[in-house]
């Protein structure tokens, strides 16, 4: 069973989702904190590189996102990603995609806790950052323990948080006349070209990370009241999508230039002439998303260990042999969960680095690669010339960029 597989079971509903709901599900998947790094991608990539990165990852993601419904339709009884690749390669393929989500998820659990404890450092600078990381843990850890059906209401928490940075960064820069930090003066070191071009992989992970969420778009798609408005559906998704990160991006690359940090809220609080109140509750909005993301995505990893025990007969024995044994065992797993999940932030302490392989190695593959190659491997036989071509051509260039960008954020 994969990541994906489980959506379906936690938003059980009789009524189906109209197309404007359906726009409101999908853009809240696709937004998320990987919104942050955007700018720190066009400063790696320059202008020119940035954008032609970025129309590549919408293009190809808006174009993966519609071939998802034709690999379902394959097949009526299909409705999860999971299925999709147990459709074309068997149980290899959802063996694969299973643990390219868990692997993808715990990943995203790291940039949480590093997301918090770069605002924690933000808002109560000159503490140890080995301390933030354990108060970080402190905070997130209970989360866990807190039912999933509460936990996925705070998601309007995060598309609240974005769209008010959003609102802060366009006021910030309309409210100073003159660089650093204006867009009435772009920063003078805002290139065309890549000032670094060892740099520019990095911008291939951070700019793609964005636009993954196709994990979800099958639950979407079959929920749909009209299923044959899902093209038009994801169109309208990925225009306001890129309308929003296009403006963070933009924006925040022109008003800080070189300067711009791995986190764009980072470099809000560095301009002291800004409305500080204003900007220290953008900070605190942006680091409540760990908080209320935090439970939701580590779950699935504690759930598919919970079943590894499970599964061993005599595991399974021993845990039934007294009524305290299994939450007991629960509880000291779901800690040590955690503590590996903080562990592994202190060793991985860059957002930049961990949106970066994020994008370049999971989102390329979850949302780009493997999507392409379903539908290869599904339709090979009725495909156009020209569709063909256009299929290998995109996993060569998507394959390529991946392979690059998930090489330069890891050394």
């Amino acid at each position: 069973m994969t990541v994906a597989d489980s959506y379906p079971q936690q938003h059980v509903m009789v009524k189906k989702s109209s197309f404007l709901q359906s726009i409101f599900n999908s853009i809240n998947i696709l937004i998320g904190v990987g919104i942050l790094a955007l700018p720190l991608g066009f400063k790696n990539a320059g202008w020119a590189v940035g954008l032609v990165v970025f129309v590549f990852c919408f293009g190809l993601t808006n174009y993966t996102a519609k071939l998802l419904a034709k690999c379902l339709d394959a097949d009526p009884e299909s409705r999860t990603y999971g299925d999709m690749g147990s459709l074309a390669f068997g149980v290899r393929g959802r063996v694969f995609i299973s643990f390219l989500f868990l692997t993808e998820l715990i990943t995203c659990s790291v940039a949480l806790v590093v997301l918090l404890s770069d605002g924690i450092e933000s808002l109560f600078p000159g503490h140890d950052p080995l301390f933030i990381r354990c108060i970080s843990f402190l905070i997130l850890t209970p989360t866990l323990f807190i039912p999933i059906r509460h936990l996925s209401y705070t998601s309007l928490l995060g598309i609240l948080s974005i769209f008010s940075l959003l609102a802060v960064i366009l006021y910030d820069g309309l409210s100073k006349p003159h660089a650093p930090g204006s867009l009435h003066e772009m920063a003078a070191d805002a290139s065309v070209l890549p000032e670094d071009w060892m740099a520019v992989p990095m911008s291939f992970g951070l700019i793609m990370a964005g636009f993954a969420g196709h994990a979800v778009f099958p639950t979407i798609y079959r929920d749909m009241e009209s299923p044959k408005e899902y093209k038009r559906m994801v169109n309208y998704t990925y225009v306001v999508t890129a309308m929003v990160y296009m403006t963070v991006a933009a924006s925040g690359y022109a008003m800080f230039g070189s300067a711009t940090m791995q986190e764009i809220t980072q470099n809000l609080v560095t301009i002291p002439e800004y409305n500080q109140t204003l900007n220290r509750l953008a900070v605190w909005l942006i680091a409540l998303n760990p908080i209320a993301k935090y439970g939701l995505t580590l779950n699935p990893v504690v759930l598919s260990w919970q079943i590894g025990l499970t599964s061993n007969p005599a595991i399974d024995d021993w845990l039934n042999r007294a009524s305290w044994r299994k939450p007991a065992v629960k509880s000291v797993g779901v800690v040590l969960t955690s503590g590996f999940i903080v562990a592994l932030a202190v060793l991985l302490p860059n957002f930049d680095q961990i949106m970066s392989l994020l994008g370049a190695l999971f989102s390329f593959v979850i949302s780009g690669i493997f999507p392409l190659m379903c539908h290869l491997k599904l339709f090979k036989h009725t495909m156009s010339a020209k569709e063909t071509a256009l299929t290998y051509t995109l996993l060569l260039i998507a394959s390529s960029l991946a392979i690059m960008g998930t090489i330069r954020s890891l050394i």
